[in-house]
């Protein structure tokens, strides 16, 4: 078959393909039985199907730079103990496209292996686990770090004739997720995260003894009820045959006592913590140089034994040099921060998790911070492989 017949050929399956999908998404948006397992299923086949199409045309590309990261990705031992530091980043137009990423990736010169998303517990065709999204990802030669929300009352109760009404549902939520009440949705991630094949490492409940922004943290639950949870979770997913998934546990060290809720060295592979600088634009924050925000957790933090992961690492502008909070970072940083394996920037536009108005973590218009990051960055895989 001549080349131009073969790319026809290609270019017809791809749309017809992506008519199917379209005509499932139409059909299955609104339901959560069988067609949306038929979408979810359709969507990872479509999504898949897309990038090898776009690898027939443009070649490797991507993927090709992570060679190197290639015997990461193919052995999940190795991912739970790297010795090399994986950079990453979470991109506020994820989960709708990859688009930003790869804009990110070419503004400070670095393919990444790591990639975030985040999603919430529930019953919406989006809040199930993220195929889609995923295999796009893996296909690109990265790893998803997916951070998984549980958001108990985003569950319909008369679906769920079992679980508490929404308006209790929060007040010892964890308990009753340790007690087997979410095993539905629990067993279905798991399934499909075991299905999916791939590895992937999952922050499940993260910030848990944050007292203020979410309902999983310490208002709601005691900390020996979300440990309860965090085994029973991870035991769910060991059941059904997930192990390609890599636990990642992280508190919030800014609050005291985050240490107490460790589920356990055999129940967890990471330690994490967030590094945002806030500058001074609430009366809670002050400008803080990274060391200033987890130099003194570093110690207590590498006493677990695991590798280190900065989830969520940036500075706004507002209040300070931007520029020199990420090179002060950045700068010998291996030698500094030996157990640290995973950095992953938190790029941003519009934020509102922490502020009554929203904040802008990006600087890919601040041309000097650009560049530091650029060559610290550089510096920084220079020295760790």
């Amino acid at each position: 078959m001549r080349r131009r017949h073969r790319l026809l050929l290609t270019a017809t399956l791809l749309l017809a393909g992506l008519a199917g999908v379209s005509l499932l998404t139409a059909l299955g948006a609104a339901s959560g039985g069988p067609i949306s397992s038929l979408l979810t299923s359709a969507a990872t086949a479509g999504g898949s199907l897309e990038h090898r199409v776009s690898r027939l045309f443009s070649g490797p590309g991507r993927a090709a730079n992570l060679s190197w990261f290639e015997p990461y990705r193919r052995n999940p031992d190795r991912l739970r103990k790297p010795d090399v530091v994986l950079l990453g980043v979470y991109d506020g137009w994820i989960p709708r496209t990859l688009d930003g990423v790869v804009k990110f990736e070419q503004q400070i010169g670095t393919t990444l292996p790591l990639i975030q998303l985040y999603t919430a517990w529930g019953d919406k065709p989006d809040q199930q686990f993220p195929s889609k999204v995923a295999t796009a990802i893996s296909d690109m030669g990265s790893v998803p770090v997916i951070t998984w929300e549980p958001w108990l009352t985003d569950f319909e109760s008369a679906q769920h004739p079992t679980i508490a009404l929404r308006e209790a549902r929060d007040r010892h939520g964890l308990a009753a997720v340790a007690r087997g009440d979410y095993d539905f949705y629990i067993d279905k991630w798991a399934s499909a995260a075991a299905k999916f094949g791939r590895p992937i490492l999952l922050r499940f409940g993260h910030e848990m003894n944050d007292p203020y922004r979410y309902p999983w943290g310490p208002q709601n639950n005691t900390k020996e009820e979300y440990i309860a949870a965090w085994r029973h979770v991870v035991e769910r997913f060991r059941r059904n045959g997930a192990n390609g998934v890599i636990w990642v546990w992280s508190p919030h060290v800014a609050y005291q006592y985050w240490e107490t809720y460790y589920p356990g060295s055999e129940y967890v592979d990471w330690v994490a913590t967030g590094v945002l600088n806030y500058g001074p634009i609430a009366r809670w924050s002050e400008w803080w140089t990274f060391d200033e925000i987890v130099g003194a957790k570093y110690p207590p933090l590498a006493a677990f034994g695991k590798p280190i992961m900065v989830a969520e690492f940036g500075s706004l502008a507002f209040g300070g040099d931007r520029a020199s909070w990420y090179l002060n970072a950045l700068t010998d940083f291996r030698r500094r921060f030996p157990a640290v394996r995973g950095l992953l920037f938190f790029n941003v536009k519009s934020d509102q998790s922490a502020t009554q108005q929203a904040v802008d973590w990006t600087f890919a218009d601040d041309t000097l911070t650009l560049r530091t990051v650029a060559r610290a960055t550089a510096s920084l895989l220079q020295s760790g492989r």
